[in-house]
């Protein structure tokens, strides 16, 4: 299969696209992993999503179902609308990944009746020893086929409801009315677009688990009374006491974490404004007191996000430092009874570890992700029932304007809202024609070319088009290349001096945590690392404010906001627990090879091979990954630029009736946005798939190897195929944990972007040709202190001022000479051009 462009169109590239989702070990992600590994790539490599995943498709299955909810009843409920359209797909992948879960309780079986053929009095199993380890790899490669299929159905289908709701979110926004809009701020749409529907990209797979794990609990619990009787419930009654310690843990993380929310929301309520109209910020000289009002918002946020942190760090060391008690606690009296033979140790530990992951990680995981998810839906589902805007009747009868009986209190303003429709009078009706010419206020430029402006989303009339640019006197713009939210798109990961110190930094506190011992390991690298995150947001938050308007004008408030919202959660969040997560599994990985080499010095030897594979595998993937985020993430900041400025001009949308227009430009974001993440998506379950098949692999060999060579020591055998699977699975989900690490590092090199932009004060201004104006502008006039030297009024004259919003632009004023004498006003006009763009 060759590889796919998204300028690609026609049956066959539709089949192709269609085909992807049946081939089960992904081969046709092969050609972009190949291209990424070997040069950058373009948007132009990326594949085009089938119908079934574009923003159209998706947003209209779930209108209607939503619709047909607010229809059908009084109390109206969002999950119902999902139900019906997701439901039996998201059933089907869960019964898949069940059967994947479950062969992993009958591999301990397997593995006893192999430890047991090696006791000396038991001849007859000796000759089926072969057998049991072909049926123990069997299970491992059913589960790969199983599993891997499974989870990426499920993280498909948190896509599409993420691509839906996000729609439906975007639909209804455009028909607010003017009362709710005024108590809801750009922040806080961004906060429930970003902060709520990115749980379901991952919700799906970890959703199932909260009826997978107990049943998985309940046969493993099964297993373990047959071979220890009542003593294996001292092991079970021990996890249970885990579960109530995490019960609590999570009681308190989400008292935290919703207190938490509101601070975010401030801070981003604030932020989006300052972003907004910063313009104005700079006129008035109000940085730093803007710069400490969101510090100060964020030091209350931190305070919380510190105590979450810790709460989480527990609630994942939990699982970690369970695992010996669980064992001891379900052995040890067995033991003492009745002895106990090395097949049931170890069998017993095989179950105990799939045990202690089901209840101690899976299920809280499942709880947890139900609750998030529930919560975003039901804010998602206040939301679509707040109160729209009334469009007013037409009356052809009426060639003008009437306002009959009409009863309001109202300005300038507010009357013509009222004629718009933006606001209801108490009494009366309005009557026009249907034909409303506005023009507001305050200047507002759709994102796009000088044409898109001038045609807004109708028929292009090249007469019409002609006579706009004439008039506005737009003929001499020359065509230059629109500058992207985010830098070049397919500029490489950006590291300055003043990033590097924040790197090293990083790893000095990860590696200072390594130093400490058990429990305590983890809380300095978390503290550290919130730490970071808060020198990050400060740092950003100077550098943005500081920074001259030639620099802003090129960026846009969507990848600002993104900035501030979506990659300070992850550094907040994410960052900290995953590198903890990473750290202690790598730690596992290595204590358990160092104990397997003693026994067996041939495994050691065959883990070097197989650790290089992982790492070589990796690396492979990584080239391409890398690129795929970076992409992913510029695709992501249109989204939220558009919601922007949808928002900034909806006036303007409703009186011209542009609303289809603009609905179908969100979508056209939407999906150049799915089209990277399902890729990524992709190229990331081809990845972890082939380091399955390679632990597949390395097992094989060891298990036949030691069936092979190690004679009648059972003991041996045991500690070797424990500790093999023990590695291998633990070394799987530490490589995975590497690559959510790099993930996540994506967020904080962004953040460095804005930090190292350039500041007013580092470019000086060229001196003045004008002698009469050859003063600096200072900030204390000496000449105040002279007597009569200082004017009684105010006067400014300018002379022959040309500007030019980015350096190497073109002069937006040229030559321009005015003065203002005392007592007259200057007006300040926030108007943020885009002189780059072409017509």
């Amino acid at each position: 299969m060759h590889v796919q462009s998204s300028c690609d169109s026609g049956g066959l590239a539709e089949a192709k696209r269609k085909n992807r989702n049946l081939k089960p070990i992904y081969k046709w992600t092969k050609p972009i992993l190949k291209k990424g590994y070997r040069q950058r790539l373009e948007l132009s490599d990326i594949y085009q999503i089938p119908a079934a995943d574009s923003a159209d498709n998706l947003s209209e299955k779930l209108e209607r179902e939503w619709d047909r909810e607010l229809a059908s009843k009084k109390n109206p409920k969002l999950i119902n609308a999902l139900r019906r359209c997701f439901f039996w797909k998201f059933m089907l992948y869960g019964i898949i990944l069940y059967l994947g879960e479950v062969t992993k309780s009958v591999q301990p079986l397997l593995l006893g009746r192999i430890i047991a053929s090696y006791d000396p009095s038991n001849t007859q199993e000796r000759s089926i020893a072969y057998y049991l380890a072909i049926g123990l790899c069997l299970l491992f490669i059913v589960r790969m086929l199983f599993l891997h299929p499974a989870v990426f159905g499920l993280h498909h289908i948190g896509m599409q409801i993420r691509i839906a709701m996000f729609s439906l979110i975007y639909k209804k926004t455009l028909k607010l009315s003017s009362r709710v809009l005024d108590n809801i701020s750009t922040g806080q749409l961004v906060s429930l677009l970003s902060n709520n529907l990115n749980k379901f990209d991952e919700g799906p797979a970890l959703a199932h688990f909260v009826w997978i794990a107990p049943l998985q609990a309940v046969l493993l619990m099964g297993l373990l009374w047959e071979m220890l009787q009542a003593s294996a419930f001292c092991g079970l009654g021990f996890l249970i006491l885990v579960i109530f310690f995490q019960a609590w843990l999570g009681r308190m993380m989400m008292k935290y974490r919703d207190q938490r929310a509101g601070k975010i929301n401030e801070r981003l309520v604030i932020t989006s404004e300052m972003i907004e109209n910063i313009q104005s910020v700079k006129a008035y000289c109000w940085e730093d007191a803007m710069e400490n009002m969101i510090e100060s918002l964020r030091q209350s946020e931190l305070k919380l996000t510190r105590k979450a942190a810790y709460v989480r760090y527990f609630n994942s060391s939990a699982f970690f430092f369970s695992g010996f008690f669980v064992v001891f606690l379900a052995v040890l009296p067995y033991a003492l009874s009745h002895g106990i033979s090395l097949r049931k140790i170890f069998t017993t530990i095989s179950y105990c570890i799939v045990l202690r992951m089901t209840v101690t990680r899976q299920f809280p995981w499942a709880v947890q992700t139900w609750y998030d998810s529930l919560g975003a839906i039901n804010k998602i589902q206040d939301f679509l029932q707040k109160e729209e805007y009334k469009t007013l009747e037409y009356n052809l009868t009426t060639t003008g304007l009437e306002l009959d009986k009409i009863t309001a209190f109202w300005d300038e303003t507010s009357l013509l809202m009222l004629i718009m429709g933006e606001l209801e009078p108490l009494e009366g009706k309005i009557k026009h024609s249907g034909r409303i010419s506005f023009c507001p206020q305050v200047s507002w430029i759709m994102p796009g070319t000088i044409k898109e402006n001038i045609v807004f989303g109708v028929s292009y009339d090249e007469y019409r088009y002609k006579s706009v640019i004439k008039a506005c006197q737009l003929e001499e713009v020359k065509s230059t290349k629109n500058n992207s939210s985010d830098g070049p798109r397919n500029s490489p990961v950006i590291v300055t001096n003043t990033s590097s110190f924040y790197i090293f930094y990083i790893y000095v506190g990860v590696a200072d945590t390594l130093l400490a011992m058990g429990i305590f390991r983890g809380i300095p690298l978390v503290h550290t690392l919130i730490t970071i995150s808060k020198t990050l947001h400060r740092k950003m938050l100077h550098a943005l404010l500081q920074a001259p308007m030639s620099s802003l004008n090129k960026l846009k408030a969507g990848g600002i906001i993104n900035r501030f919202s979506k990659d300070i959660a992850i550094l907040d969040d994410l960052l900290p627990l995953t590198i903890f997560d990473f750290i202690q599994l790598i730690l596992i990985v290595i204590g358990a090879i160092v104990v397997v080499s003693f026994i067996q010095p041939y495994i050691f030897l065959a883990s070097v091979p197989v650790i290089g594979a992982f790492v070589m595998l990796r690396a492979y993937f990584m080239h391409t990954s890398q690129q795929l985020k970076q992409l992913e993430s510029e695709a992501r900041s249109p989204i939220f630029t558009h919601l922007v400025t949808s928002l900034k001009g909806l006036w303007t949308l409703r009186a011209y009736g542009r609303q289809p227009y603009f609905e179908t430009l969100f979508h056209k974001a939407l999906n150049l946005h799915t089209a990277n993440w399902f890729l990524y998506l992709s190229t990331l379950r081809w990845f972890q798939m082939r380091i399955e098949m390679i632990f597949v692999i390395f097992f094989i060999i060891v298990t036949f190897v030691s069936i092979a060579t190690t004679g009648n020591g059972e003991g041996k055998v045991g500690i070797i195929l424990t500790l093999a699977m023990n590695i291998m699975g633990t070394l799987q989900w530490a490589v995975n944990t590497s690559i959510d690490v790099d993930s996540l590092m994506r967020s904080v090199s962004r953040v460095f972007k804005f930090i190292d932009l350039p500041t007013e004060e580092s470019k000086p201004l060229p001196a003045p040709k004008n002698k009469e104006l050859s003063h600096p502008v200072i900030i204390e006039n000496m000449h105040v202190k002279e007597e009569n030297t200082w004017p009684s009024g105010g006067q400014m004259t300018v002379k022959n001022l040309t500007a030019k919003y980015v350096d190497g632009g073109l002069a937006v004023l040229e030559n321009i000479s005015f003065s203002v004498d005392s007592g007259r006003r200057v007006r300040l006009f926030s108007f943020k051009p885009y002189p780059t763009q072409k017509p």
